[in-house]
């Protein structure tokens, strides 16, 4: 909740990056795509990097939160509804039976 009682979504935090990006620089062109997927890729390998060398939890999680601010940037240059999307997909996840897409052992 924000401090004037509203719900804070996706699409708000996704404004939010996107006027960061804007403003240091960072491209948002169509053209970009394949660079910003190398980035999301880049911070989560830096996340289990930090992970595998035991440092602290914040610092893995701050890696995590890099991924989740460059996809945020990506999504806001696809001119996607971040919110809609997540809601559909774990709506579509809820429905899934439980453990789905592993391999059970017997």
């Amino acid at each position: 909740m924000s401090e004037q009682g509203t719900q804070v979504t996706l699409n708000d935090y996704m404004r939010q990056v996107r006027h960061l990006c804007d403003e240091k620089g960072f491209s948002s062109d169509p053209e970009q795509f394949w660079q910003m997927l190398a980035l999301i890729h880049t911070e989560i390998s830096e996340a289990a990097d930090a992970y595998k060398k035991g440092q602290p939890m914040e610092v893995v999680g701050e890696e995590l939160i890099d991924a989740v601010i460059r996809i945020l940037h990506m999504l806001s240059a696809m001119n996607m509804d971040a919110e809609a999307l997540f809601q559909a997909k774990m709506a579509k996840n809820w429905a899934r039976p439980y453990r789905y897409n592993t391999v059970r052992a017997k």
